[in-house]
This record gives C-alpha cells, sequence and structure tokens, in this order.
C-alpha cells in the first residue's frame, strides 16, 4: 500500500486546540493523508475534557513534554511532508519559535491557517512593508480584500479563503453550584468580553475606566439583569485587576469568567456563552463564537470595517437598546454568517486545500 503523505501539528494550548483540531478531526475521518498531533501533556491535565473530545472526533494526538514540545522535534519532522500550525514560521513570536526557526531551517513545507477575525499579519497591519510569508499553502477565513496589500505578490498568490474553521467541539462543562445559584437569579444574562491586553495603541486607560464605567451604570440600572464580564481567554491582568474587585463588591448582579479562580474557573468562551443569551464584545473571534452558537452579538464601536453590520455599542444608551432587544426573538447577523461561511462546508474546503497541497508535493502517494 502507498505511504500517505503526512501532516504533522503540534497542539502547544487551547488556542492551537481550538484553531486547529477541528481540521484534524476532518483530515482524519477522510483518511486521504496521515494526520500526526502532537499535544502538550500539561494541557490534557488542564483541560480533562480534551480526551472525551478525541475519542467523540477519532483522532488521538500523542501527548508530550515540554522537553518534546521546544527542542526535541527533529525526528517527527524528519517523517512529516509538512507542518501545520496558526502562526507562519517567518513571523512567530510566540515560546514555540524554535520549533518555526527549524521549519524554515530544513526547508520543510509549512501550513498556515489564520485563528483570529482580528488578526495582525492577516487583516490587520502588522509592518509598514508588505510581509513576506515562508507558508506555502495560507488558509485565511476570507478572500483578500483590501489586505492584499499587506503581503508581498508571491505570499498573496498562496493565500487560499476557506471560511471561518474554529468549530466548538469540547463537551459542556459542569456548572459549579455557586454558578447555577446565581443564574437562577437572573433570568437573563449578558457577556461582556474586554480585550485589554494588547499594546500598540489599541486600548489605552480611558478606554479601560470608560468600560467599567458603563458596566457599572448598566449593573445599577438593570438589577434584575446578569452580566458576566469576561476578559481575554479569562486572563486577569493588572490593567483592570481593581476594576474587577471594585464591581463585584458593589453588585450582586456580575459574575466574572477568570481562567484560574472563582465559579467559572476554567472556562472557554464557548463555556460562558452556555450560561448567557447574548454579547457584546470588541471586534474579535468572540463575535463570530457567539454568532455560530445562533446568539445576539453586539459589538463595541471601533475603527474597522470588521463586523459594521452588527449592533455597535459607543455608549450608555447603544448597549441598553441592545439589552432591550435580547427581549425580541428575531433574526441576528445573517451577514456576518453568510460572509464566513457554513462551518461543516468550510472545514471540508480546508480539508480539501491541505490534501491537495500534501498529494501534489508527494505525486503517487495515495
Amino acid at each position: 500500500m502507498a505511504r500517505k503523505p503526512v501532516l504533522l501539528t503540534y497542539i502547544n494550548g487551547m488556542p492551537d486546540f481550538e484553531s486547529l483540531y477541528p481540521v484534524l478531526a476532518v483530515l482524519e475521518a477522510r483518511g486521504r493523508i496521515d494526520v500526526r498531533t502532537v499535544i502538550y501533556s500539561k494541557l490534557l491535565r488542564k483541560e480533562p475534557r480534551l480526551e472525551q473530545t478525541f475519542r467523540h472526533y477519532g483522532h488521538t494526538p500523542v501527548a508530550a513534554s515540554k522537553l518534546r514540545m521546544k527542542f526535541l522535534f527533529g525526528q517527527p519532522m524528519r517523517d512529516a511532508d509538512a507542518v501545520l500550525g496558526i502562526a507562519d514560521p517567518l513571523w512567530d513570536t510566540t515560546t514555540r519559535k524554535l520549533r518555526s526557526k527549524h521549519v524554515v531551517r530544513v526547508g520543510k513545507p509549512a501550513i498556515f491557517l489564520q485563528h483570529g477575525a482580528y488578526q495582525r499579519g492577516v487583516n490587520a497591519r502588522w509592518i509598514a512593508d508588505p510581509m513576506r510569508f515562508y507558508s506555502s499553502l495560507i488558509l485565511f477565513w476570507e478572500p483578500l480584500g483590501e489586505n492584499r496589500v499587506f503581503f508581498e505578490a508571491e505570499t498573496a498568490a498562496r493565500i487560499r479563503p476557506v471560511g471561518f474553521t474554529k468549530q466548538h467541539v469540547l463537551p459542556p462543562k459542569a456548572l459549579s453550584p455557586e454558578l447555577t445559584s446565581w443564574m437562577e437569579r437572573y433570568s437573563r444574562r449578558l457577556l461582556i468580553c474586554q480585550s485589554f491586553r494588547w499594546g500598540l495603541g489599541r486600548f489605552q486607560k480611558d478606554h479601560i475606566d470608560h468600560f467599567y464605567d458603563m458596566v457599572d451604570t448598566l449593573l445599577s440600572r438593570h438589577p434584575d439583569l446578569g452580566i458576566v464580564i469576561r476578559s481575554h481567554r479569562g486572563k486577569v491582568r493588572r490593567n483592570h485587576r481593581m476594576h474587577d474587585r471594585s464591581l463585584r463588591k458593589k453588585h450582586d448582579n456580575v459574575m466574572f469568567s477568570h481562567q484560574y479562580s472563582g465559579p467559572m474557573k476554567g472556562f472557554t468562551i464557548h463555556d460562558a456563552l452556555d450560561v448567557v443569551d447574548g454579547m457584546i464584545s470588541p471586534v474579535s473571534t468572540t463575535v463570530l463564537d457567539c454568532l455560530y452558537r445562533d446568539k445576539p452579538t453586539a459589538v463595541f464601536a471601533e475603527e474597522t470595517p470588521l463586523f459594521g453590520q452588527l449592533p455597535q455599542i459607543a455608549g450608555l444608551e447603544d448597549a441598553e437598546a441592545f439589552i432591550e432587544s435580547l427581549r425580541r426573538p428575531g433574526a441576528f447577523g445573517e451577514g456576518v454568517l453568510t460572509q464566513f461561511g457554513q462551518l461543516d462546508r468550510n472545514l471540508t474546503r480546508a480539508a480539501e486545500e491541505i490534501e491537495t497541497f500534501l498529494l501534489q508535493q508527494s505525486p503517487g502517494q495515495a
């Protein structure tokens, strides 16, 4: 039997898992290539639901230590025909960049999959000059538009639009008694996300103060509404920690989705969406996460056209209008969902692009 081309993927943390595993599961089910996935063993301990997901979808990664993830990757790389990841090897700024440098050094073909709705080096400018990517195949969620100028012509020619591919695959998370009790007290619940983590001028102290002042007023004026506040991936940062504490002391109808503490400890964005009726978020992938869960979504007004057809929240009046709209069932976000495509079709399209690339790289293989 002919050797199948080998696709190697490393899953370092939840961002990798959420973005890559849905595509890997489809590739495994299709059976045209040999899908080899290595996952950081610590992640399996942090998120026990992963094992159940692997059994359900039929693709089980091999667990590896930090040493194997960060340094001992030579043999798996040699055995692979290409490497799939959520960072182009030339633009990898993470702790895994040594692995990316190795990919470039040995000339291993790479495939890059977009993982953020608003992402530097995809649809947000990173550098002044056009960017050159190493990856031979680049999978974006949308066709190139005005962002074409961000890339050198040769790089742009390797970009293939496949649609949104970040499918929710984890089973539901058990709710703590404290969270269950809080939900029983507030029959209407709203998730409000914030992303006060970036430098480069996207958010300043005034933005943070304005955000928390608005939420404080909403909590006071809508005592029957439960509001869940979630920072990016539930991380607690110094620039908003005291604001969180102040709201918690003042209001019973606020709940925080913190990654490492509290009644919503360990929640993903999808776990948080399970307990609310709608969401307000910055321009972020969370907007798509919510819309694809068929829940009303609004975005904070920013100077970007992305999600411009959704309700824009510039202040208290806009927020209250959106809260009132949660009482009225109706269609929402249809234009965005059309723009980013149907999930199953998107995943199939991404899998087909990867298979075509690998099979062309390895002619004569099945």
